[in-house]
This record gives C-alpha cells, structure tokens and sequence, in this order.
C-alpha cells in the first residue's frame, strides 16, 4: 500500500512572497531547461497545495524521459503523462512543494540523494523501482505523492486519494 498524504494548502501573504523569492533560482532554471529542450508554450497548473508551470517535451523526441520538477516547472514526456495521467502530474506538483523548503539547494540535495540511491541499489535492487528512485527519500519519504504511486500500480483510490488529487487542483 502506498502512503500518500493531503497537502496543506498554501495561504496569500508575506510568506508566499518569500516563497516565490526563494524557489525563484530554480524555477527559472526550469524554464531555460524546457526551453533548450524544444517545449512550447507552458500550461498553469495545480491547485490549493501548489502550482507550477507545465511542459510537455516534443513528441517522440525524448522517450526514455519521463519526467521532472525543477523550482515550479515541470517538464514531462506527453506519451509518459498521458500513461500515468494525474497521479505522475500529483508526483511532480509534490516535488514543487519540496522546492519551497529546500529553495536554492534543492537541486544539490536531491543530485546527492538519487546517485547515493543509485549506490546502495547496486548492492541491494528493489523491484520495480529505477536506482535513481528506490532509496531516495525525496521520492519515497519526504513527499506527498512518492514515485511508489507510478511505480507500483494501481494507483490509490478512495476519498483520501480525492482529496490528496483536490489539493493539487487534479480532481473535479
């Protein structure tokens, strides 16, 4: 069973400012990095818990990618996300969420954490999982929507599941 949880809702205010001012760094990283990939024009989406800005790789350009959250852009693979649908959309709004806490040093900290999951996989393989996911807590812990949701389906269904999609503007 997968462990999901009901993201809290982001309130306007001096704290939302700082914020946007903090994860700036990288979500302007983001769209230079769907920019030089050949993403067109991005889609506002998300919810209450978050927002970000969605692009959707060239067609058949990419298709060992899958997807990405960098600051409050997400970069997918069309053909992945419509496979995985609003749970891989929830994956990645819930990664925007831990670019609010870690700003800046998000992207060092999460490059740590998936080459020290891809190590210890190589001693110890987890079914179903890619090494860069299986022991990295940013994608299995410390997250509202973990990669485990994708990666060992079926997804979660129910009125926790409702509302975790509700909070991320996926539902309804």
């Amino acid at each position: 069973m997968v462990c999901i949880y009901i993201p809290t809702a982001r309130k306007p205010g001096a704290l939302s400012a700082f914020r946007k001012v903090w994860t700036a760094p990288t979500t302007l990283i983001g769209h230079a990095a769907a920019r030089l990939l050949g993403c067109q024009k991005p889609q506002r989406i998300g919810g209450e818990a978050t927002n970000a800005w969605l692009y959707c790789l060239p067609a058949g350009r990419f298709k060992g990618f899958r997807g990405v959250a960098i600051g409050h852009v997400i970069i997918v693979e069309p053909a992945f996300l419509a496979e995985q649908g609003r749970w891989l959309l929830a994956h990645e709004l819930s990664h925007t969420r831990q670019h609010d806490w870690f700003g800046p040093t998000y992207l060092a900290v999460h490059a740590v954490l998936l080459c020290l999951s891809a190590v210890m996989f190589f001693f110890r393989p987890v079914a179903k999982f890619s090494p860069w996911h299986a022991y990295n807590p940013l994608e299995r812990i410390l997250i509202c929507v973990p990669i485990d949701v994708i990666a060992d389906p079926p997804p979660p269904d129910g009125p926790l599941a409702d509302r975790v999609l509700l909070g991320f503007g996926l539902r309804g």
